[in-house]
């Protein structure tokens, strides 16, 4: 790819950026449809956006699932997602907890939209959980069916742009919260290290991610499936008509693994 096409992917991408910025921040509630809207056999998903990204950046990829009938769940602790992966792991983790029936009490710090996840969950009597995470959710998701997941609540993800890897530009960021996205990092050492759960992970993979500055991209060794699609975009690839199907027949996938019979 020649220099002035990476200049105009950058571009592009940043275009559906903003796209996805605007629309988090109209978007505050998740619809009514994410939780009132479900047919039987469809399992349970949870949106985990990327860094300074709500669920309202996943919402065009969130209503789709919606409309498939698989109740839609986000995680409003997160809040713009630059709590260490550990934390936002435990923060996931202890949802997943409360809207399995029959665990007990919801956290005091969980939202309305969560105590209405809990209630619409232990009605239906959902029994799992499918991840859809996009770029440093992947990593928080990872970690979560890592660490936290002996009771296999999570059946597993669907991961979009993530820098399973670590990521150089994260370098050029002094922020904190993208000190742990780098490469030689010791979350993302942990994570390359617990090879068994890529058995649960479908990773999808843009052409060119102008974010994830890694040698495979969001490659995953051992994944259940790693899917490359042509688009030029980090944020992009959450906007492609194709990428939302190709999410809708993962999800189907991972429900269905064998070893999670």
């Amino acid at each position: 790819m020649t220099f002035h096409k990476k200049i105009g992917a950058w571009l592009i991408d940043y275009g559906y950026m903003v796209r996805g910025v605007l629309t988090m921040t109209i978007h505050r509630d998740p619809p009514k449809h994410y939780l009132g809207y479900t047919i039987d056999g469809k399992v349970p998903v949870v949106l985990i956006p990327g860094i300074l990204g709500k669920w309202g950046f996943m919402k065009s990829l969130g209503d789709k699932i919606s409309r498939r009938g698989h109740p839609v769940y986000i995680v409003p602790e997160l809040g713009y997602n630059i709590y260490n992966i550990p934390t936002s792991a435990k923060t996931l983790r202890s949802l997943i907890v409360h809207i399995i029936p029959k665990r007990g009490h919801v956290p005091p710090k969980i939202s309305r939209g969560a105590e209405a996840v809990r209630k619409l969950i232990e009605e239906e009597d959902l029994s799992g959980v499918v991840l859809v995470a996009h770029s440093k959710g992947g990593l928080i998701g990872k970690y979560l069916l890592a660490h936290h997941n002996i009771d296999n609540r999570v059946l597993g993800m669907v991961a979009i742009a993530s820098p399973f890897s670590g990521s150089a530009m994260a370098k050029l960021i002094p922020h904190d919260s993208f000190k742990e996205l780098r490469a030689d990092s010791e979350i993302i050492q942990d994570l390359e290290r617990h090879r068994k759960a890529n058995e649960r992970i479908i990773s999808i993979i843009p052409e060119y991610d102008n974010h994830v500055w890694a040698e495979r991209g969001s490659f995953l060794e051992s994944a259940a499936e790693n899917i490359e699609v042509p688009i030029h975009g980090h944020h992009k690839v959450l906007f492609d008509k194709k990428v939302l199907s190709l999410v809708l027949s993962a999800i189907e996938k991972i429900s269905k693994l064998k070893f999670l019979e």
